[in-house]
């Protein structure tokens, strides 16, 4: 899983994908006829050969009408791993708008104009107020600044806070992966850089220094002042956690590269700390910066806002940041609250759980037609992400709610033009666990004949062996789960290029 990196705001022209008619936003699940079809069993023993111990579920069916071609343990409730970022999606384009952006402000505070702002003076507070953007970068924070250089500022009399409270600040996303995992980072209205940092060892005509944290961006690489790093002994774990944002990390041995990801977990201290470092550049001092809230009333000073959504959308399915799917997801829950009149405003900020767990009750509100299975019984989303093993769903409800998304989330799914290991025609979003391995999508058969379908394969006895013996010190994936998804992948590969000749 993935950061994508600043560059992917670039605008990305879709591939031709079928095009069924734009009906209401879940109007189709009710219509989704899914008659369990017991073709393709020799699957499973192809399975065992291709990947030992797997289990293999799949729905291949007509995303116009929803009738099956083919079915196999498509009410088995699989790990979906990322391909749960489909539902997230989907309902966030229903709840929010394709349009819609988030937008980063810079505030003032404080005397009698409002802003304070007078003679290059802010006789009050300086805000930076997270807007919820999930690709906010360096460059973004230069383009603020620029606006409050053009304001006159020089100095600010008053505090210099950063406000978060748009959404609620996690500081990672499932705790049941490593530490160091750079894909499990902090979440907040307020993010920098995919909130990661990487950890580098510097290098210079005297060898090697110390240790050094940096924020990496299209515009260079800037040190983070709100990560640590200290040097510790070699010869044991090569990093470990200090404390939040704090790291102990070994030298690197002969011939190695000396440099790690890790994630952030403040990332609205890290986005204020660096925005300070470049107003400094600029010859603007701001005092360290403090948590806090913009008053009402507050002056607008500088605004950026993010690409719009479908284009932040395309970037989650195709570079399945996990960061981007959580805020999106929150900020899609937040607005599902407010509609129904039962946002934030009584109670605490929604932990990633009680968010998904909106979402899904409203993207399932309409059952499943008459004989589909086990209908919505037993799924769980348990992040917008689908990092970590916590959600769970059937071939056949993943198929539903693919289907449900329609065209607008249809037209986002990357194929073998965005560099995705594909076989022409497919467009899909994978998810990939150590012993669990997802697609879902959209392809196009050899006549012509477009086709969604659902395939999960999975091997949940080694997978809930290896979360019983979870040690969040360790990062890399053993060499038994990575022999098992390649075995994975390949049986995946097979089972596409089949459907893809035979209809």
């Amino acid at each position: 899983m993935t950061a994508s990196s600043p560059s992917d705001r670039t605008p990305h022209q879709a591939p031709r994908r079928p095009v069924l008619g734009r009906r209401p936003f879940l109007g189709l699940l009710g219509a989704m006829v899914l008659p369990a079809v017991g073709t393709g069993a020799g699957l499973a023993a192809s399975a065992a050969g291709a990947s030992d111990g797997a289990s293999v579920g799949y729905v291949l069916f007509d995303p116009d009408t929803g009738r099956v071609v083919e079915a196999q343990a498509a009410d088995t409730a699989f790990i979906p791993a990322s391909v749960a970022k489909l539902p997230t999606v989907a309902a966030a384009l229903a709840l929010l708008g394709p349009d819609h952006r988030f937008t980063t402000r810079l505030l003032g505070s404080g005397g009698p104009m409002g802003g304070g702002l007078a003679g290059g003076v802010l006789r009050g507070d300086l805000i930076l107020q997270g807007g919820g953007d999930p690709a906010l970068a360096t460059e973004g924070l230069l383009q603020v600044l620029g606006g409050l250089a053009a304001a006159g500022l020089r100095r600010v009399e008053g505090r210099f806070l950063y406000d978060t409270a748009l959404l609620p600040e996690l500081a990672e996303i499932d705790s049941g992966q490593p530490w160091a995992a750079p894909y499990n980072t902090g979440v907040g209205a307020l993010s920098l850089n995919y909130n990661r940092a990487l950890l580098s060892w510097r290098r210079g005509s005297g060898g090697i220094g110390g240790p050094e944290v940096l924020t990496v961006a299209d515009a260079g690489r800037l040190p983070l002042d709100s990560v640590a790093v200290k040097p510790m002994a070699a010869g044991g774990f090569p990093l470990l956690p200090d404390g939040a944002d704090r790291w102990l990390m070994a030298p690197p041995a002969a011939g190695e590269a000396g440099a790690a990801w890790v994630p952030v977990a403040r990332p609205g201290l890290a986005a204020a700390m660096l925005f300070r470092r470049l107003a400094a550049d600029a010859g603007i001092a701001l005092p360290v910066p403090e948590a806090g809230h913009a008053p009402a009333g507050a002056a607008l000073l500088a605004a950026l806002d993010s690409p719009p959504l479908t284009e932040l959308a395309r970037g989650v399915l195709r570079h399945s940041n996990n960061l981007s799917a959580e805020v999106i997801g929150l900020a899609a829950s937040d607005r599902l609250e407010t509609s129904l009149e039962i946002g934030r405003r009584n109670m605490p900020a929604p932990p990633l759980e009680r968010s998904a767990a909106l979402l899904q009750g409203w993207l399932t509100r309409q059952p499943m037609a008459a004989g589909q299975g086990k209908g919505w019984s037993g799924l769980r989303l348990a992040n917008h992400s689908g990092l970590g093993t916590g959600s769970r769903a059937t071939p056949r409800q993943m198929a539903a709610l693919l289907r449900a998304g329609g065209p607008a989330l249809w037209d986002l799914l990357p194929g073998e033009e965005d560099g995705k290991a594909l076989p022409p025609g497919v467009h899909a979003k994978s998810g990939t666990l150590a012993y669990v391995k997802g697609l879902a999508g959209l392809l196009t058969a050899a006549g012509g004949r477009p086709m969604g379908f659902v395939l999960f394969i999975a091997d949940p006895a080694r997978r809930a062996a290896m979360d019983a013996a979870l040690d969040r010190r360790v990062t890399a994936t053993p060499a038994e789960a990575r022999a098992w998804a390649a075995g994975a992948g390949k049986l995946q590969s097979e089972i596409l290029e089949r459907w893809v000749s035979t209809y």
